[in-house]
């Protein structure tokens, strides 16, 4: 079953003087229920257009979008709201995390705004967060929490309320490889575990290793795809000779800190 089903989308933008740039051309992407699909390409390839018009943030000027079975582009302002908040989950760079909360609280934030009884929502929260290895400080505010912490509290968040889809964005781009590694792991877990369906866009290629499936995007096209076999640090060289082939400026980070 198809979560995600773009056809021919693309994206123009106007500038003064009636200056158009088309920074998303012709994208056909599928993801199916369960799959871990990575975004890859250059700076200025339209990674950042897509992951917005995936997240219905905006709106594409061609083509065709479903999620779920639902063409959000339809739908009213208030529908679409109700839409992004209960078939999407977001994981971002910055993690986006309230200093007022606690961690539990962030987490639980989702289901709080769904109106959920409190003993359904600690039933939903304590396997996830124990999966997460994140038990110990749910009371903990993020600013006494260590960005790995943080990171896995905004997965822990991104999926407790069973979202059709995940995206993440750069997730990993302010940790360091230790924290790195564990968020990844603990990504992958939610995909497999759990059966969460993950839209992942990355430059990393120690991150984008992690993924049954990458798609690389150049100047607003669809470029090329592959997909990972049993061997993950086979696939991450794989991931190394695409992007050498693709070219721009990624980050060549060693395969030791797997």
């Amino acid at each position: 079953m198809s979560v995600l089903r773009a056809q021919g989308l693309g994206k123009i933008y106007s500038t003064k003087g009636n200056v158009t740039y088309k920074a998303l051309e012709d994208i056909d992407l599928q993801v199916e229920a369960g799959e871990f699909v990575g975004v890859m390409g250059p700076s200025g390839s339209g990674k950042t257009t897509l992951l917005n018009l995936l997240a219905t943030i905006d709106r594409p000027t061609s083509g065709e979008l479903e999620i779920n079975g639902i063409n959000p582009t339809r739908l009213t302002d208030n529908k679409l709201a109700l839409f992004r908040r209960r078939e999407l989950g977001f994981v971002f760079q910055d993690f986006n995390l309230l200093d007022t909360l606690s961690i539990k609280e962030n987490i639980i934030l989702p289901l709080v705004m769904e109106g959920m009884a409190p003993r359904s929502i600690e039933q939903r929260l304590k396997p996830i967060v124990e999966l997460l290895q994140i038990a110990h400080i749910l009371d903990k505010r993020t600013y006494e929490v260590s960005g790995g912490q943080k990171q896995r509290a905004a997965i822990a968040r991104a999926i407790i309320h069973e979202p059709s889809l995940v995206l993440a964005d750069e997730l990993t781009g302010n940790l360091d490889s230790k924290a790195a590694k564990d968020v990844m792991d603990a990504l992958k877990d939610m995909n497999e575990r759990l059966k969460a369906t993950i839209l992942m866009v990355t430059h990393d290629p120690f991150s984008a290793s992690y993924c049954q499936r990458i798609v690389f995007i150049k100047d607003g096209r669809f470029f090329s795809e592959i997909r990972r076999g049993s061997n993950r640090q086979a696939f991450f060289q794989q991931i190394l000779d695409a992007l050498s082939v693709l070219g721009g400026n990624f980050d060549d980070v060693p395969f030791s800190r797997a």
